[in-house]
């Protein structure tokens, strides 16, 4: 697989940052946007080398750390529109430090491995 043909993706679904608010989703429309983050989460994983300790590949299945991409996903977008400033770049990455350390705290919490999923009521998207 190709990471910049999961950027291209990535990036040809949404013109603009997309807030979204999971909450408010039904389950059809969060399945929609969980594809949607997927190709995101796919380039982000091979672009800054993230283990299955940081995002563990049943991530979809785990709300808090939906919560975490989607929200790194929409600072991510607006940080490369045409009208940001030249240090919004550099924000995310500052950002993305932080976010990297919250998700390797949830991914350990959770408890699951690269193999192996381990189902949590609390932390399903939605």
């Amino acid at each position: 697989m190709n990471p910049n043909d999961d950027l291209a993706r990535a990036l040809a679904l949404a013109a603009d940052p997309y807030v979204i608010c999971w909450r408010d989703l039904d389950p059809a429309s969060t399945q929609e946007e969980l594809e949607r983050l997927a190709g995101w989460v796919t380039w982000a994983v091979g672009r800054y080398t993230l283990d299955h300790k940081i995002i563990p590949p049943c991530w979809p299945e785990h709300g808090a750390v939906v919560e975490e991409l989607s929200a790194l996903r929409t600072f991510w977008e607006a940080c490369y529109q045409e009208d940001a400033a030249p240090s919004d770049p550099v924000a995310f990455h500052r950002d993305l430090t932080m976010a990297v350390r919250r998700l390797r705290d949830w991914t350990s919490l959770l408890g699951c491995t690269r193999t192996n999923h381990r189902a949590s009521e609390a932390t399903q998207p939605g």
